[in-house]
């Protein structure tokens, strides 16, 4: 029985996304649209009711798809038959000249998601599979919806969507009474409740029509080109994608107003779709040299207006921070600040100044994915980040294998289509279809597994110069909530003064991890040996509780170890032994060097190579150095 829909044209607010979707409808060429939003705010019902406004196929496809579905595969029954080997077409063809609906596409396989929107951009395919070559041509229109809370998208894979939506709740009473209303009604009795709708559904669909029959004759002028180029070099876009998908949106605008030219009200509506999620922040003005500010030369007057604090500038700030230390400039940069002045030489309290840095959360953290080594091998756990193989008869059925001995997981599909060619030179021996062991094909799945990320930092006064400390907590902080997203765990290992500490044990827990960096102070010497004596003690731990994690270890510190393991031993020699049994692990490990200045020990290049870690000396962490650390660190995989 046809499932009876929720009409488009009864959903309340969400005019936006509405819009969006028929720029989508009227034009295919302007890249499919991707809704965003929180669960239940009705993205889903809003994309499903684009199916009665469009006379072309419609295709759903669902998150635990096959490639043998999706592109297609050998027609078992013409093989037996006939003994020849035919396509049997897939999803993917079947969508020619309509709709292909994802829903949840965030939980769709990465490299299926790249191929269906490869193809839609190219109106084609090679199918290369099962002994069949084939060239097949199919134009079609992505229509997907995503909950981000569930995770995110590749950044390769979003800027292939043209069009680009965010929906949220209704935030008005009389909104969400609206809501109930309708809804209540449809759950009622649902045909009374779309033939109440007919009418304006009908209406809708007509101009759709018509304005697909338009957009033909739509010419875009030289100006209107030149400004859409200036839109795009305004919104600092990677690549072209967004320049020609914003034509093609403003054509779809102009089609729907019944005009054979573009104007620039038309670009400018278009670029509300096209631009926000490919814009790229520009380099900061604080990231550029800047002269030092003037110092008043009356230290009573102040400036009477004060720039208040942002709530991300605040963020988890403690009750009354101590103000930074007088001594933490330039001049003194490098130095530790618990060197201890030659006057208070004997004060036993000398060398106890400590401070505290709030998290730098104006951070950006893309989205990022880590592979550890062997990942790809049979393990257990849970998560939404790696796809890892399994064999316990759990996890997505993604293809078929030839078995390397016995197996009990037979991939019947595939073994019938194995055999189905060779039936009629077979005896069938009074059975349907002849198999023999050669055809034999066992299932191979996969399932999601999350990652342990372990953070070793240096705390020691040296670390909260240049308020290189608050990147370190914003990007932990970003971090945290990319884990609570894919299921990922996150330790963080403090070392500083005399003691090396599990300040964050390993957990997903947000609000916890945002009170122990909130409080995480800096200031004293730097017991590295220690540091990564208790990282191996914490790894010793994760390994005794599940011996098939493979965590992923980010050092970060300026290398300068001025407290050993005991008392009269080499600090330096210390660190670099514990490296070296940390390095026998074989774990995917980052050693970030903070260390700057005219004067450089490189210890943190040695302990790098102690590790067998990939090594990155940066000056500041940064959203890009960030991300091509970690997949750098996940390409020694």
């Amino acid at each position: 029985m046809k499932r009876q829909g929720y009409p488009l044209t009864a959903v309340c607010r969400m005019e936006k996304a509405k819009r969006a979707l028929l720029l989508a409808l009227v034009n295919p060429h302007t890249g499919g649209l991707l809704i965003s939003g929180d669960k239940g705010t009705g993205k889903s019902t809003l994309a499903r009711g684009a199916r009665e406004l469009t006379e072309g196929p419609w295709l759903e496809v669902p998150v635990s798809v096959t490639e043998d579905r999706l592109f297609g595969s050998i027609d078992t029954e013409e093989a037996i038959r006939s003994g020849h080997k035919k396509l049997l077409p897939g999803l993917i063809d079947e969508a020619d000249g309509g709709l292909l609906y994802i829903d949840d596409v965030n939980l769709l396989r990465d490299d299926l998601l790249s191929a269906i929107l490869t193809i839609e951009e190219a109106g084609g395919y090679r199918l290369e599979r099962d002994g069949l070559s084939e060239e097949r041509r199919t134009r079609f229109t992505v229509l997907a919806v995503m909950s981000p809370e569930s995770g995110t998208l590749p950044a390769a894979c979003l800027d292939r969507f043209g069009l680009f939506v965010s929906v949220a709740a209704a935030a008005e009473e009389a909104d969400r009474m609206e809501i109930i209303r309708r809804v209540t009604a449809y759950e009622k009795d649902a045909a009374a409740f779309r033939a109440s709708w007919q009418t304006e559904t009908e209406a809708l669909a007509e101009k759709v029509k018509a304005a697909r029959a338009t957009l033909s004759a739509v010419e875009v002028s030289d100006a209107m080109v030149r400004l859409a180029a200036v839109y795009t070099l305004k919104a600092n876009v990677a690549g072209h994608r967004a320049d020609i998908f914003l034509i093609e949106a403003a054509r779809a605008v102009a089609a729907l107003a019944g005009r054979a030219f573009v104007l620039p009200r038309d670009l400018e509506e278009a670029s509300e779709f096209v631009l926000p999620h490919r814009m790229r922040q520009l380099p900061s003005e604080a990231e550029a040299p800047a002269e030092p500010p003037q110092q008043p030369e009356n230290p009573s007057d102040t400036p009477e207006e004060q720039k208040e604090p942002s709530p991300e500038e605040t963020f988890a700030q403690p009750d009354s921070p101590p103000p930074p230390n007088p001594i933490d400039t330039e001049e003194h940069e490098g130095k530790e600040e618990d060197e201890t002045p030659p006057e208070d030489m004997g004060n036993p309290n000398a060398g106890s100044r400590e401070r505290v840095d709030a998290a730098d959360t104006r951070v950006l953290l893309p989205p990022v994915w880590v592979e550890p080594p062997g990942a790809r091998q049979v393990k257990k756990g849970s998560g939404k980040r790696s796809a890892t193989k399994t064999d316990l008869k759990q996890g997505r059925y993604v293809r078929a294998g030839i078995p390397k001995g016995r197996t009990t997981d037979i991939a019947f599909d595939a073994t019938l289509r194995a055999a189905a060619p060779f039936q009629r030179l077979r005896p069938s021996n009074g059975c349907a279809v002849a198999i023999r062991p050669e055809d034999l094909r066992s299932k191979i799945r996969e399932k999601r597994t999350g990652n342990i990320f372990l953070f070793a930092v240096d705390a020691s006064g040296s670390m909260g110069a240049r308020e290189r400390m608050k990147t370190v907590k914003g990007v932990i902080f970003k971090i945290l909530m990319e884990a609570y997203q894919k299921r990922d765990r996150v330790g963080m290992i403090a070392f500083r003064k005399n003691e090396a500490e599990v300040l964050l044990p390993v957990t997903r827990s947000v609000d916890f991890a945002q009170k122990k960096l909130a409080a995480m102070p800096t200031g004293g010497k730097t017991p590295l040996a220690k540091g990564l004596l208790k990282t191996e003690d914490l790894l010793d731990m994760i390994y005794r509780q599940d011996p098939a994690q493979d965590p992923v270890l980010i050092l970060i510190t300026d290398g300068r170890a001025t407290r050993a393991l005991h008392p009269g031993a080499d600090p330096v020699q210390d660190a670099i032994t514990e490296a070296q049994r940390i390095g026998k692990r074989k774990l995917p490990i980052a050693v970030i060097d903070t260390e700057n200045g005219f004067v450089k020990l490189g210890l943190a290049k040695k302990l790098a190579r102690a590790m067998e870690a990939s090594y990155f000396p940066v000056d500041k962490i940064t959203e890009d150095r960030l991300l091509h650390i970690w997949r750098s660190t996940a390409a020694r995989a």
